[in-house]
């Protein structure tokens, strides 16, 4: 018998949680049929992850170091809300986790809530940095922008069908993604533009 390979074996685990995550939410998502799709035991997802909690938190966690690993750049937010796009683009179930985390944990705090918010503070410090040297518009609310440009980047990925009916295609074509795209960067830099 060969030796279990516990590195791919915890890859595997991970994509058959945020694929079943994603389809179902955290309440309606099964632990053993992640097991299944992962090709593992329970027992073995259970040691590796612990509950079910556990294994969101931490498929949110991997998912998310991607958001982290992008490099604003101060002097065009706008740029960097289009690669917060492509992130996106190249996660496109990313956002119905999260509307199924809403769903499920309503006024309970989410997995990694307090990490998260603090993420969120950050980008906010560096948006009221540039508002103070002149980069962004002084008189909008950085916080409320903040969750204005995430709409806009989320929207295409959360509500394909809206997109759809509105824009025609499919909106996960390569044309589509360049076009919407192009409009997020252009859309944000009309908004944050000093005034």
């Amino acid at each position: 018998m060969a030796p279990r390979d516990a590195v791919a074996t915890k890859e595997r685990i991970l994509e058959a949680a945020f694929e079943e995550f994603s389809r179902r939410g955290f309440a309606g998502s099964r632990v053993d049929l992640i097991a299944e799709r992962a090709q593992c035991n329970k027992a073995l997802l259970y040691q590796y992850y612990g509950d079910k909690e556990s294994l969101f938190r931490h498929v949110l966690e991997c998912k998310m170091a991607g958001l982290q690993a992008i490099k604003e750049n101060q002097g065009s937010f706008a740029e960097a809300a289009g690669e917060f796009f492509d992130f996106y683009a190249a996660n496109p179930c990313l956002p119905r986790m999260h509307m199924w985390e809403a769903l499920d944990f309503v006024d309970a705090p989410v997995p990694n809530e307090a990490e998260r918010a603090q993420k969120y503070s950050q980008h906010v410090e560096r948006m009221e940095e540039a508002q103070r040297s002149g980069g962004i518009d002084p008189t909008l609310d950085a916080r409320q922008t903040l969750v204005s440009l995430i709409g806009l980047i989320q929207i295409w990925f959360a509500a394909p069908q809206t997109a759809r009916m509105i824009c025609g295609g499919n909106p996960y074509s390569e044309e589509a993604l360049k076009q919407r795209r192009a409009h997020v960067v252009e859309a944000a830099r009309r908004i944050l533009e000093a005034r």
